[in-house]
């Protein structure tokens, strides 16, 4: 077997094209040993090959498992995303789509220096389960998809969408024991922002309509917010006329 030969199924079996015996299958026709092959690839790759099956007559679901993920770099159309913890220590993924979605046409995940990269053009559900540990950056482009991050252990947040409609709620969690940086920019979409009872907030919001409304009222737009706490979130919303609801503690939400 040349060398194109073995680089091409490696990339088959890594984007889950071929499962683990059919790759072994294509190397032992050419009489390869391909046991040496499979556990380097576990230890540089170390997830686990996705699992597809159609558990009801209008679903089907993938799962997948990732160790030493730092990043998430998410692209959706529509659908719904959710995050939550994780009760391991690894990153898990499950994902819905419509039984009708063609399994050639499902997306692949993809893996590059610690960041996990996942764009859909087919509606899905997304639910994120997340380690109990400080992980770096998310990005997010929610496109249509509504969104529920009930957990957020990111030190730098970017959630946009340049598609959002009116009846799709953004809902957002920072539990308030550390520092976070938030960038939040859509155009319509209600934004529900819950802090943590210890959370200050700093930052800018503003609407290109230039009507802000915060809880339900009228707000001087732009509105620049400084709110001490034991930690501090740092946030910028910009929107054309998205209805902000903003929770947290008693000093925070008196302000509005």
């Amino acid at each position: 077997m040349s060398y194109q030969q073995r680089e091409r199924l490696m990339e088959l079996y890594e984007k889950g094209v071929l499962t683990k015996e059919e790759a072994k299958a294509c190397f032992l026709t050419f009489d390869e040993r391909p046991e040496q092959l499979f556990v380097e690839e576990k230890t540089k790759l170390s997830f686990s090959l996705p699992s597809l099956k159609v558990f009801s007559s209008t679903k089907r679901q993938q799962a997948y498992q990732f160790q030493g993920i730092e990043s998430l770099f998410i692209r959706l159309t529509s659908g719904k995303v959710v995050f939550s913890k994780s009760k391991s220590d690894d990153l898990q993924v499950k994902i819905v789509y419509p039984s009708q979605t063609r399994e050639e046409d499902l997306p692949q995940f993809f893996v590059e220096n610690k960041g996990l990269y996942y764009s859909s053009a087919v509606s899905c559900q997304l639910m994120v389960s997340l380690p109990e540990a400080w992980l770096s950056i998310l990005d997010l482009d929610l496109g249509k998809a509504e969104a529920r991050l009930d957990y957020l252990p990111f030190e730098d947040m970017a959630v946009h969408s340049q598609m959002d409609e009116k009846q799709q709620d953004v809902r957002l969690t920072l539990d308030g024991s550390r520092s976070q940086a938030l960038s939040i920019q859509v155009r319509m979409a209600p934004i529900h922002l819950n802090l943590g009872k210890q959370l200050g907030i700093k930052g800018k919001m503003e609407a290109k309509s230039g009507q802000l409304i915060i809880n339900r009222k009228k707000i001087a737009n732009p509105f620049i917010c400084d709110r001490a706490g034991q930690e501090t979130a740092f946030v910028r919303i910009q929107t054309d006329r998205s209805p902000i609801t903003l929770k947290g503690g008693k000093e925070i939400v008196k302000a509005f």
